[in-house]
């Protein structure tokens, strides 16, 4: 439970917040996504901050949350490709969320 805690906290308290950060930066210069994408991934970000607090009481719940998350994520599409570092920190929330999701499967 500790490791999805540390792994949760580290996507609420670096990553989502540089990615969202180059979202709103691409979304304006180049048009690589959308403001429906940019919208769905702040959902997305409250669904993971969600999930984390509901982590002790809920972890059931919380890790059907993050699972729902995951699958949004996998639906942005970006209109051409990333720049290197975004695509590093975008497929890095994934693979959190993968690891965090698959690592304490409910029981």
């Amino acid at each position: 439970m500790a490791d999805i805690v540390s792994k949760l906290w580290t996507l609420i308290d670096l990553q989502i917040p540089l990615v969202t950060t180059d979202m709103e930066t691409y979304l304006l210069k180049e048009g690589i996504f959308t403001q429906d994408d940019l919208n769905k991934f702040k959902e997305i970000s409250k669904s993971i901050k969600r999930a984390y607090y509901a982590l002790q009481r809920d972890p059931e719940d919380a890790i059907k949350t993050l699972k729902k998350a995951l699958e949004e994520l996998k639906t942005i599409q970006p209109k051409k490709p990333m720049p290197p570092e975004m695509k590093i920190r975008f497929e890095a929330i994934m693979r959190a969320l993968v690891e965090a999701t698959s690592s304490t499967e409910p029981k």
